[in-house]
């Protein structure tokens, strides 16, 4: 195998600190020629210390029909990894296109600035918290070659840690190029990191010889989440049943599905899952923190000492919050607490002097104390959770879990807080497939989601379909015209597969090439008899923003017999703003209370819906109801609240366009914007972002809550009113830029 070295100076140009060149890279080449290639890309002395593992985790891929790329160097910056991924990439294009990487040891990684809308939910204020905790780290730096970032800084405690934002000209929608994971120890764990980097390689190569049958899964619902709804949760059965239907054909332990309700804690229910042999994927719905996955419940307190203690925990997250900013106010934080609830000093004593305290957590919560000494045997864990993938932190439950001496190699995890009322299992009955866990996580990709550990774990394939290599290899958005015609009309022979997410593949590989129409996705969404691929056509619809297509697939979905896609439709009908909407929102709402997560979302859509279209949508739906009188009562409660909600629009945007408002009131007013499109407010607001008597702070700010009008019927005023905007503000153009291409 021969070796090349070379410095980033050899690289096409990226923008990076001067003293970056001077790095030295060595890339070991494939020994074989395969369809696909990938990089393993691991610091110099984690190679060192771990090269017989790492040649035999390069050996097993290549037996896996992977050409493998080994990049090795003392990296600098991230800006070099980024480099030689795009030589590789560029130069495999024809002959082993690469299709993924992997992460190993301490390879630098990205915080990313100004790119929240990314994310699934994250929307912490840039400019008040410190840099650490508003910026999202995220491995789509590496993998989506598309996008164009700036360099901000170094993290000044981690050396690891760099600071980019996303630059205004980049494109400002995730496509990764290709998929990619994380295989960083956690230092909370103590002991030698590049010995327990060597053994988890052993396990990885080692669960490879076994070809795995996908046959076993368990799911658990946790408290506080979209499992509170009944409803949701029975319609997992549903999910699961489409995309495992071997799982559900097979005996009553081949599918377990477990519920917060089901005892008072369920952390010890879910140890049980997890030690048993057989089971081979674990589905966790839940909250979480970087070190704790949040099981069950805890009970209202009883008792006064216990109620004492709940607001003492509530007012010290407070205080902790207003320390973490930078101009926060703590003092004047402790005197408001201590006027409202009658406090003296000794309440905020253990604050400003806090004893020791260990990992535990409360007793419902799994904390890393809790996964020390356990051995979970699912090879994939997903934590559908916030912060649980937080591999930047010194101690993180996904880490944990794939560097304990069980059989977990893969886990899918979130950087930061993540959206509850997300499609969950988007397609991921592929794994099932032969797909590589990469591959169905670059499917879904958000800026916080990731593989930690091997992406490139697969179980044995159902079908001799070879969808891992027909994933990489018959791309419908390639340059060559010909070779997307050929690729599309593969994948349409696909399109009727008596298979739920194999036809949702299809249609998305159809639809990121251009080759499908909203005409032919709304077609399918309604003849479809698969509720999760109706689910894929109705974000592929959404793709096309507010079309007749579009818009008359959200209405129909409203009341489709799955509740994902009726949540979903509630989600988009709100996103469009299309007024035709409001009086089926109106009415999906009177009808459906049961589904909870639909009916809290559909509240949202009557509350950004003109105030008179809303108040008359939702009479004529109690009217056409046919509800008995005595249901009459709660009826009028719901169109109360509507109507409180829609005076409260209206306060917060007359708090916004009032100049003699203080700045802050007005400040919290725009970024409630980025939650709640306003459609009615778009012309104000417009006028708003071309007054130049207005702050330019609070004019940047517009138009980045304008940006997150992405599917509304008025998207194209906002287009022509950025585009038209002149200003020699530079923070301002540059915001406004990003608006537009995130609208267009």
């Amino acid at each position: 195998m021969k070796n090349i070295i070379f410095t980033l100076a050899a690289l096409a140009a990226f923008v990076m600190p001067a003293d970056a060149a001077k790095t030295r890279i060595t890339v070991e080449r494939p020994a074989s020629k395969r369809a696909t290639s990938f990089a393993i890309v691991i610091d110099a002395e984690t190679y060192r210390r771990c090269r017989a593992e790492v040649e035999a985790y390069r050996d097993a891929l290549d037996r896996d029909e992977l050409a493998v790329y080994i990049l090795s160097a003392e990296w600098q910056t991230p800006d070099e990894v980024r480099g030689c991924l795009a030589r590789i990439y560029e130069s495999n294009l024809k002959r082993m296109p690469l299709e993924g990487a992997v992460f190993i040891g301490d390879v630098p990684f990205v915080s990313v600035q100004n790119a929240q809308h990314m994310t699934t939910a994250f929307k912490m204020n840039e400019r008040t918290f410190p840099k650490d905790e508003a910026s999202v780290t995220s491995d789509r730096f590496y993998d989506d070659l598309h996008l164009k970032f700036e360099f901000i800084e170094r993290d000044s405690i981690n050396p690891l840690r760099f600071y980019y934002r996303l630059s205004p000209d980049s494109p400002q929608r995730l496509d990764p190029t290709f998929y990619s994971g994380r295989i960083l120890y956690p230092e909370q764990l103590g002991g030698d990191k590049y010995e327990a980097i060597a053994r988890y390689l052993r396990k990885a190569v080692a669960e490879r010889t076994k070809d795995v049958d996908l046959d076993h899964v368990v799911t658990y619902a946790g408290h506080g989440y979209n499992s509170d709804c009944l409803t949701a949760w029975m319609d997992e059965r549903i999910a699961i049943g489409e995309m495992f239907p071997q799982v559900v054909r097979n005996d009553f332990r081949a599918l377990t599905q477990l519920n917060f309700r089901m005892e008072e804690n369920m952390k010890y229910n879910i140890f049980d899952q997890l030690a048993r042999p057989e089971v081979d994927v674990m589905l966790f719905n839940e909250h979480g923190s970087p070190d704790k996955q949040h099981i069950s419940a805890e009970g209202e307190p009883e008792t006064f000492e216990a109620r004492a203690e709940a607001l003492r925990s509530e007012i010290y997250y407070m205080l902790a919050r207003e320390k973490r900013k930078p101009d926060g106010d703590v003092a004047g934080a402790v005197e408001y607490f201590k006027e409202r609830y009658r406090l003296t000093d000794k309440f905020f004593e253990e604050f400003f002097a806090p004893a020791e305290k260990g990992t535990s957590g409360r007793e419902g919560d799994l904390t890393l104390d809790d996964l020390k000494d356990k051995r979970p045997q699912p090879r994939f864990v997903m934590f559908n959770a916030c912060y649980n993938g937080s591999f930047h932190r010194a101690g993180y439950i996904a880490g944990s879990y794939i560097f304990s001496d069980g059989r977990t190699v893969a886990a899918q995890g979130n950087t930061v807080n993540v959206l509850q009322d997300r499609w969950t299992y988007e397609m991921l009955g592929l794994i099932s497939h032969g797909v590589r866990i990469g591959q169905y996580n670059r499917l879904i990709a958000t800026l916080e989601g990731h593989i930690i550990g091997d992406p490139t774990f697969r179980f044995a394939s159902v079908d001799d379909l070879c969808l891992s290599r027909m994933m990489t290899t018959r791309r419908c958005d390639t340059a060559d015209a010909a070779a997307n015609a050929r690729n599309a009309a593969y994948w349409r022979e696909l399109i009727d597969v008596d298979n739920a997410d194999v036809r949702s593949l299809a249609l998305r590989m159809l639809a990121d090439g251009g080759m499908i129409s909203a005409a032919e996705l709304l077609v399918e969404y309604r003849e479809c008899p698969f509720a999760t691929t109706r689910m894929e056509c109705l974000k592929l619809l959404a793709r096309h923003g507010c079309r007749p297509e579009t818009v008359a697939a959200v209405g129909e979905a409203l009341y489709d017999s799955y509740e994902t896609v009726r949540r979903n439709a509630a989600t988009y009908a709100w996103m469009l703003g299309a007024p035709e909407l409001t009086y089926k929102a109106a009415a999906a709402a009177v009808n459906c209370r049961e589904s909870q997560r639909v009916a809290y979302i559909l509240s949202k859509a009557l509350q950004l819906a003109p105030e008179g279209h809303a108040s008359a949508a939702c009479a004529a739906a109690i009217d056409e109801s046919g509800y008995p009188t005595d249901r009459s009562g709660a009826l009028d409660e719901w169109r109360e609240s509507v109507a409180a909600m829609q005076k409260a629009k209206h306060r917060e945007m007359a708090q916004l366009f009032d100049p003699e408002a203080p700045a802050a009131r007005r400040t919290a007013a725009v970024r409630s914007v980025r939650n709640n499109t306003y459609h009615e407010y778009v012309p104000q607001l417009i006028e708003l972002l071309k007054d130049e008597s207005q702050p330019v702070e609070l004019r940047v700010m517009t138009a980045e809550a304008l940006g997150w009008f992405t599917l509304s019927y008025r998207k194209d005023e906002i287009v022509r009113a950025c585009r038209a905007l002149r200003t020699s503000d530079k923070e301002l153009a540059a915001e406004v830029r990003r608006t537009v291409n995130r609208l267009l």
